[in-house]
């Protein structure tokens, strides 16, 4: 049988291989490679700051656009609702209807000759000595009036009781009882230079001055427009007035006064 004797001898260690030290010289660059970096660095930076410019851009024409958008929607907004609130109000005052009572026009036919207006004039009648063979100079104030009236016996009624309106349809105002005002009638001057004291003498010249003077009175009153334009001025605000006395409980009448 084998032995296997153990022995104490040492066993020897692998020898470690020498490290061989390598050092890395750095090499100076050359004009061309510095002056190739210098420009990719410039390119890189100018594309950068192109890409910078236009966000900058995009970001400022978005926030332009929204504060444009925001303030058309904000005037489009208010300037519909000012439409809508004024054809609102329109078709309201148009359209409403109101829980209201009968429009009374009362017996305003049974009124027949409307005054509306009174007028007056005064004209000097001179009568001078070569106008008569009795050589009498005479001049008088002749003081005169007429009324202007509206036929109310042929007026005609639009009444609407829901909106509250009342059109009145009359004849244009027409001038009537002009006449002389006899107990103002003053003489101014009266000179008889042949001494003639005959009654009958001055009373035909009285007479003739008088008819003279309404003749006058008639032809001033039938030309003057200014009498007719306020005639038809009062006579609207007389019918208007008496329409409302006629309906108290109706505040907002609306009355329209219409010559034909």
């Amino acid at each position: 049988m084998n032995e296997i004797k153990k022995t104490d001898k040492p066993v020897p260690e692998p020898q470690k291989k020498t490290e061989k030290k390598q050092s890395i010289k750095l090499r100076k660059l050359t004009k061309k490679e510095k002056r190739l970096i210098v420009i990719g660095t410039s390119l890189i930076m100018l594309v950068a700051s192109y890409f910078l410019i236009k966000r900058s851009i995009v970001i400022s024409a978005n926030a332009l656009i929204d504060s444009y958008s925001a303030a058309y929607d904000s005037e489009r907004e208010d300037t519909y609702q000012n439409y809508y609130q004024r054809f609102f109000d329109q078709a309201e005052k148009e359209y409403h209807v109101r829980n209201r009572g009968t429009i009374s026009i009362g017996e305003m036919k049974e009124i027949g000759k409307l005054e509306v207006l009174e007028v007056s004039d005064v004209e000097f009648v001179v009568e001078s000595n070569n106008d008569n063979t009795n050589n009498i100079t005479s001049w008088l104030e002749v003081p005169g009036k007429g009324v202007f009236v509206v036929n109310m016996e042929e007026a005609e009624y639009v009444i609407d009781n829901e909106q509250a309106h009342v059109l009145v349809r009359v004849p244009y105002p027409e001038l009537t009882n002009v006449s002389i005002d006899y107990s103002n009638v003053e003489k101014r001057l009266f000179k008889n230079d042949l001494l003639n004291d005959s009654y009958r003498v001055g009373e035909d010249l009285a007479r003739k001055q008088l008819g003279e003077g309404d003749a006058l009175i008639k032809k001033e009153f039938a030309s003057n427009e200014h009498y007719y334009l306020t005639a038809q001025k009062a006579g609207i605000s007389t019918i208007e007035s008496l329409v409302r006395q006629l309906n108290p409980d109706e505040p907002d009448l609306v009355v329209d006064v219409e010559y034909y």
